[in-house]
């Protein structure tokens, strides 16, 4: 009935799908456990062998990296079963019954998409870092505030979806850089009609990277953005990012502001600074003309 799909990239994801399979064997469900690396031919692929040793469960690296939407349309068609639950590798569940507050609502609405949240730790070490700032900011938010803007808090790395519907819509393979996938799926599923539904089963991050490496992440995003904006696939005021791009260039003060991308980077990563962030986030999707 359930195919557990785990991207992973340079990960050790072994923790999350022991938890996993201990939920699941309890459930009583049928199920089946897909875990794949993208490619990254990392040591830690050692520790994800373990996952061969689990019933129902199975590990294996790509040759080559494909990229986060390809990996994800990949795992679909791989699964055995009509019921997708899609994880981020450095997930944990936040509950013991996660697998069977996802199962409850499987058994009920087959044209829905179940997003179950996010939360974070707040360790002292996680505090200071921009990853867990900016997730604590704009990712982690209650059930209730979620299911306001469906769509907007439709994120990958927690959701359960029907296979049938998955594949009406399935993840747009020309991005292959780290980003707003989620983006366009979740516009997609808006425009087709598919109710997102959250719930709350929340999964704790725990993959939160260095200033420095989440604002080169947050750069290849931006170049995402762009990426879908010259190509039609979303409309050039689509999100307030777009829309202050869009307005800057009617002013025409897009190429003055792209100029000062250098000054916001450095800031966001010197500071851990979310205003940088957004700053940053700016100036660079201004740089890129084709964003325009």
């Amino acid at each position: 009935m359930l195919s557990v799909l785990i991207p992973t990239y340079n990960y050790n994801a072994f923790a999350l799908v022991n938890e996993l399979h201990k939920q699941l064997l309890k459930s009583k469900v049928q199920f089946e456990i897909i875990c794949v690396d993208d490619g990254s031919k990392s040591t830690l692929n050692q520790q994800n062998e373990k996952i061969n040793t689990l019933a129902n469960a199975r590990f294996y690296p790509l040759k080559d990296n494909v990229g986060r939407s390809a990996i994800r349309n990949y795992l679909s068609e791989e699964a055995a079963y009509n019921w997708l639950l899609f994880l981020d590798s450095d997930v944990l569940p936040a509950s013991p019954l996660f697998i069977d507050n996802y199962l409850k609502e499987a058994s009920q609405k087959t044209g829905a998409v179940f997003c179950g949240g996010i939360r974070y730790l707040a360790s002292d070490e996680n505090k200071k870092l921009l990853r867990y700032k900016y997730g604590v900011k704009f990712e982690e938010m209650n059930v209730d505030k979620r299911n306001k803007r469906p769509y907007k808090f439709f994120f990958t790395a927690n959701f359960l979806i029907y296979k049938a519907t998955f594949n009406k819509i399935r993840f747009e393979e020309k991005l292959i850089k780290y980003g707003r996938e989620d983006l366009l799926f979740s516009q997609t599923l808006k425009a087709r009609g598919f109710p997102v539904i959250h719930l709350k089963n929340e999964v704790y991050h725990h993959g939160i990277d260095t200033d420095a490496a989440f604002v080169l992440k947050t750069k290849h995003a931006m170049e995402n953005i762009a990426f879908l904006a010259d190509t039609n696939l979303i409309l050039p005021k689509d999100g307030n990012l777009l829309k202050t791009v869009y307005y800057f260039s009617l002013f025409g003060i897009s190429y003055a502001v792209g100029k000062l991308t250098p000054f916001f980077e450095k800031k966001a990563i010197k500071n851990a600074s979310i205003f940088y962030l957004n700053c940053f986030k700016v100036s660079y999707l201004c740089s890129l003309k084709k964003a325009l």
